[in-house]
């Protein structure tokens, strides 16, 4: 397998530490979340997982989850992603359109997947999505919270942006840096071994296609996110933002996320907690041991000490089991 084909899987598989295998065996076990199907407003539809950590008659949190890079269904990890998470919570996980329940994300994503996976339509889905899980309860929640891992965290921090509903923004795996400044900054310290502006002039040359691809992603997925800068967006948030990234990523590099402390400082911000875990890689996992469960520990502590909060409420949207 090439160096590009292993740098593209760890961004696709950056949902969990476990193995393939494992992946693809907790799907078809009783301990993988039952498929929901959520309808759209333009008719399309994704599928989506909703379960209750802790106390359910106690909760008063929503946390949503939105999907990675590529095609892998959340379901392959959850719900054991958040077992560090010890706040009563009612968590909703949205595949992006076109992830079957049962995807493992190894195989071609199809043509359909690829004509939605845009940034425009994440934003899009993820926003109608949320909206519609908070108007469907009779009491609003205290703390609504947005995790973006990976590729997530780009239409989890616009969203967050969007909606004063949102209390908490969670990351994992990304930080400060655009696209093409991480791969630059990667390849200057000799974790990646291609020449990217070579790259870049094929993607340029047939910046829509999606049947030519480059790093295992379309040219069109790359001309869309290669430079998308989110530290304007991280700036507007006045809500807590937690970081965590390792400090041996080598599909995000570490730097991006002193780069955003920085960005922080100079604005005179004091909600953002940044942690680096020593060894770890892009799921957080270092010889072994996986800081995920820390992580959360972690969100659950900023949960805890926060106050209600203004929610817009919409019409409510019912879900229904998949056939």
């Amino acid at each position: 397998m090439s160096f590009l084909s292993l740098f593209a899987l760890s961004l696709a598989f950056a949902l969990s530490g476990c193995t393939a295998i494992q992946r693809t065996a907790h799907m078809y076990s009783n301990e993988a979340p039952q498929p929901l199907s959520f309808q759209y407003k333009d008719g399309g539809s994704s599928t989506y997982y909703s379960f209750v950590v802790g106390d359910a008659s106690q909760s008063d949190t929503m946390v949503f989850f939105y999907g990675a890079t590529g095609c892998p269904s959340w379901r392959s990890v959850m719900p054991g992603y958040v077992s560090g998470l010890t706040v009563n919570a009612r968590i909703f996980v949205l595949n992006k359109r076109f992830v079957p329940d049962r995807s493992t994300g190894l195989f071609d994503c199809g043509h359909e997947f690829h004509l939605a996976n845009n940034p425009n339509q994440w934003v899009a889905d993820y926003s109608e999505f949320i909206a519609a899980q908070i108007s469907s309860v009779a009491s609003k929640p205290k703390n609504v919270v947005l995790v973006g891992v990976s590729e997530g965290a780009l239409p989890a921090t616009e969203v967050a942006g969007l909606s004063p509903a949102i209390t908490h923004l969670a990351i994992i795996g990304s930080g400060g840096y655009s696209m093409r400044k991480s791969l630059a900054t990667l390849r200057q310290r000799g974790a990646i071994q291609f020449d990217v502006n070579s790259g870049w002039e094929k993607i340029t040359a047939d910046p829509r296609s999606i049947e030519k691809d480059w790093y295992g992603n379309p040219y069109r997925w790359w001309t869309d996110i290669m430079d998308i800068d989110p530290i304007n967006n991280l700036l507007k948030l006045n809500i807590p933002v937690l970081v965590g990234i390792g400090e041996r990523d080598q599909s995000v590099p570490v730097e991006s996320v002193h780069f955003l402390e920085t960005k922080f400082k100079e604005a005179d911000k004091d909600n953002l907690i940044a942690h680096i875990y020593p060894g770890a890689d892009h799921r957080l996992n270092a010889n072994g041991v996986s800081y995920r469960n820390d992580f959360f520990a972690e969100l659950g502590r900023l949960i805890r000490p926060t106050h209600n909060i203004s929610v817009k409420r919409d019409a409510p949207q019912a879900a229904r089991p998949l056939p």
